[in-house]
């Protein structure tokens, strides 16, 4: 018999591999009898890698430049305590099957879904078949998604990730430098050769062998991320929205933001870093083509209310010359992730009265603990003592405490349930956290008055433009001759006059004026709006 063809990372060169299978392993018995392999019982809700989520790992269009086989994004922490540290994400393709596309982040997306699907993350090796793949990730049955899906698998066993500063090691709590490949290896079966050697074993047997078992292909995480999945390095996806989504930019941008939502709701980034570094925009773009092509993406997640809406003026702040910042506020969209339970939290939308208890149980279940256990915990005992514990039990993580090295999550469970006493030494957060919330809360404060300033003195010009346009023709030719003949230097400059003629009419109201008329948006018709 035949050996089924193998893609190895230790072998980048794969020309000889020769992959051509248009049919898929199991496309007429998709995944019969397998739930006891971890499905149904695993199938809990979507995941994404945080890593994954930071940096992009792939080109935004699904076509490369022909010789292109490298591509590197960056950007700088400033932690408040040490100094700055540049992260660095360069990704390296082979010379035969290039650098990974806006389609092959799709299909990884998935693979992670079926690893959370087959074993809830216990094993790096996942049985899988590509009419599954398909089905999960919502595309045609056809040969063109097959071929796309063994194009995505080939790729993700070459490509080289090589982290600087740049990986987040759960386990470690820190930033640490790795390089490897996506996938370790792949093993394909197709429906022809298991046709053939079907026909010849049961010619062999005078025509009355039973069929065998059609083999399921598989493949292997590297073992750098299979770690960070066992370390509960993940967050939920909302695989149904990222799904929907249209545009690869919106896909890369709701990946990043969802991660970066999860403490907070308003979010500011300097434009060119979101932009280049965090989404894949081209760095040669000026900032007005940065927003051009930012503005699809913005809208679609507006729409779909992810984010909320905002005028140009609120999105964008100038800082100085050529230099932005993006402000993004999270919408209040029904069925957010992060606003829903779980379905593994045996919480349905009438129990959970707010999302605490999703949060709480998600935590605990990130830290080693089943979802079972979790639920439990988290309805038999009040959210502050759970958060207190948790608390602790990442500060005894980080020190390297002995009682947790054994059984942490056993050792979390116990804290809980016995109400085990702080260590001696154990420093809270609490007062920080309040410290940081209460900043937010000032500056939530200090926008929302500018917000009502602007508003204010946006009715105001509106009143004045009103009565502007009710003036009989002769008196608003004598304003504007008047504050001509006191600014000399802006007879030219028709659009800078309008605030002095309005301060002006307002000076005049201030003793009686004639009523208001319906406004119109400039003062001076003719003017350029764009000068």
């Amino acid at each position: 018999m035949r050996q089924p063809l193998k893609a190895n990372a230790g072998s980048i060169g794969m020309a000889e591999l020769g992959f051509t299978f248009e049919d898929d392993d199991e496309a007429v018995e998709p995944m019969a009898g397998r739930e006891s392999e971890g499905g149904a019982s695993c199938d809990a809700g979507w995941k994404d890698e945080l890593n994954l989520a930071e940096f992009p790992i792939a080109a935004l269009s699904d076509r490369i430049p022909d010789g292109q086989t490298t591509l590197v994004f960056e950007d700088r922490l400033e932690p408040r305590d040490s100094p700055p540290i540049v992260r660095r994400l360069t990704i390296m393709g082979t010379h035969k099957h290039g650098l990974p596309t806006s389609l092959d982040d799709e299909v990884l997306v998935g693979l992670i879904q079926l690893t959370k699907r087959r074993s809830n993350f216990t094993d790096a090796r996942v049985p899988f078949s590509r009419y599954e793949l398909i089905e999960l990730l919502g595309w045609p049955q056809s040969g063109q998604s097959y071929r796309r899906i063994e194009e995505a698998l080939h790729r993700w066993v070459g490509v080289v990730l090589m982290y600087e500063n740049a990986w987040w090691d759960n386990t470690a709590k820190s930033w640490v430098d790795e390089q490897f490949h996506v996938l370790d290896n792949v093993t394909l079966y197709d429906r022809e050769r298991w046709r053939k050697t079907s026909a010849r074993a049961k010619a062999k047997a005078g025509g009355k062998a039973d069929k065998p078992p059609l083999p399921l292909s598989s493949f292997k995480w590297n073992d750098v991320m299979f770690q960070s999945f066992q370390s509960g390095n993940l967050k939920q996806l909302d695989l149904e929205l990222y799904l929907k989504l249209r545009l690869p930019t919106t896909k890369r941008m709701y990946r990043f933001l969802d991660k970066r939502f999860y403490r907070r709701s308003r979010l500011e980034f300097d434009l060119r870093t979101l932009a280049c570094e965090h989404i894949g925009l081209s760095r040669t773009y000026a900032p007005t083509e940065l927003k051009r092509r930012l503005k699809p993406a913005l809208v679609e997640l507006e729409q779909v209310g992810f984010l909320e809406p905002l005028p140009p003026e609120e999105r964008y702040a100038p800082v100085s010359r050529g230099t932005w910042r993006i402000i993004l506020v999270r919408g209040r969209r029904d069925g957010a992730p992060g606003d829903d339970p779980d379905p593994d939290d045996g919480l349905g939308a009438a129990e959970a009265p707010d999302d605490a208890p999703s949060e709480l149980v998600e935590a605990l279940r990130a830290r080693g603990v089943t979802a079972k256990a979790a639920t439990d915990l988290v309805g038999a005992w009040p959210a502050d003592r759970v958060r207190a514990k948790i608390e602790v039990f990442d500060w005894m993580v980080g020190n390297g405490d002995k009682r947790v090295g054994k059984n942490p999550a056993g050792y979390l469970v116990a804290s809980i349930r016995s109400d085990y006493q702080d260590p001696p030494d154990f420093r809270s957060a609490t007062a920080a956290v309040a410290k940081r919330e209460q900043a937010d809360r000032k500056a939530a404060d200090a926008k929302a008055d500018a917000d009502a300033a602007a508003r204010a003195e946006a009715d105001r010009e509106a009143r004045l433009k009103a009565a502007w346009d009710a003036l009989p023709a002769d008196q608003r030719d004598a304003i504007l001759a008047a504050v001509k003949a006191e600014n000399p230097g802006l007879s030219r400059w028709k659009k800078m006059l309008e605030p002095l003629c309005l301060a002006a009419l307002e000076a005049r109201l201030r003793d009686g004026a004639p009523g208001p008329a319906p406004a119109q948006h400039f003062l001076f018709p003719e003017s350029d709006p764009a000068a």
